[in-house]
């Protein structure tokens, strides 16, 4: 589990202890089962959500705990999100449930899921750890928080990943000169436009946005941090984009007092001069 409380599906190069592959998986929404048209240990982690299939391999030496290992994969990733942290069962016990009546489950419970009704735009392309995040990983994020949950989303099931689109963010940039403003944020170096728009479609950036997408609207998350006060505002992200601009207006706002300031001090400065010279 992550430090956002989310279950992560991490492939691991034990060779170097590097993360390969981190894919965000929630209950009811993925499958790992081996392939047996291969000949060798080959598994496969397939979504029910859309066509994603990520293939992978066992490291283990010895093959004999092949089905123990898929069986607690399965265990884990289909975890209501409130149970995880609790007793894990133990590795060397057999589980009381075969890989069959795993994969049957979960594919009669994934028919079950509630899906938002987003925009016609949304594309049916192959997200993976190599390219975009695509605006349906944030609508799986969305349809697990629950079907209650959604038919009372008061942002009617908006993410943050949808105002951070390409088609909204360039303009922003051609006419604002955006990235002037956000240097201090980014890691040193020379950055573009086009830089910045890479960065905000990486795999990683966009994971990001929807996990914070996920924990704002749960109320995981201590608004204070962003000089936000709880009180006035809820936890949606209409309710928390208001709270940033009303912040944002504050502050130019100020900065314009100030400024006016110095515009009289040193007009009262002028005129003293000028009665001076007279």
């Amino acid at each position: 589990m992550g430090e956002e409380g989310l279950v992560h599906f991490q492939w691991i190069d034990r060779t170097n202890n590097a993360v390969e592959d981190d894919q965000i998986v929630f209950p009811d929404e993925a499958v790992f089962e081996k392939v047996n048209q291969s000949s060798g240990r080959v598994y496969i982690l397939k979504f029910n959500t859309d066509d994603r299939k990520f293939m992978f391999w066992m490291q283990e030496p010895n093959a004999d705990g092949d089905s123990q290992l898929c069986s607690l994969a399965n265990y884990h990733m289909n975890q209501p999100l409130e149970f995880l942290g609790e007793e894990e069962p133990d590795a060397s016990a057999p589980l009381q449930v075969s890989e069959d009546m795993v994969e049957d489950d979960i594919s009669s419970r994934a028919g079950n899921l509630v899906v938002p009704n987003f925009s016609a735009d949304v594309t049916s392309e192959v997200s993976s750890s190599s390219g975009p995040v695509k605006l349906e990983d944030l609508q799986r994020i969305l349809s697990n928080i629950g079907p209650a949950d959604i038919a009372g989303d008061p942002d009617g099931g908006l993410g943050l990943g949808d105002i951070l689109k390409p088609e909204l963010i360039m303009p922003l940039i051609e006419t604002l000169q955006l990235e002037e403003h956000l240097t201090s944020y980014l890691p040193e170096g020379q950055w573009t436009p086009e830089d910045i728009l890479e960065l905000l479609q990486s795999p990683p950036f966009r994971q990001q946005v929807d996990s914070f997408t996920y924990v704002l609207k749960t109320g995981q998350i201590d608004l204070t941090q962003f000089g936000i006060d709880p009180s006035k505002y809820n936890f949606t992200v209409l309710s928390f984009l208001e709270a940033l601009e009303d912040s944002v207006s504050k502050t130019l706002d100020s900065q314009e007092s100030r400024q006016d300031d110095k515009d009289l001090r040193s007009q009262s400065c002028n005129r003293n001069d000028h009665m001076d010279e007279s």
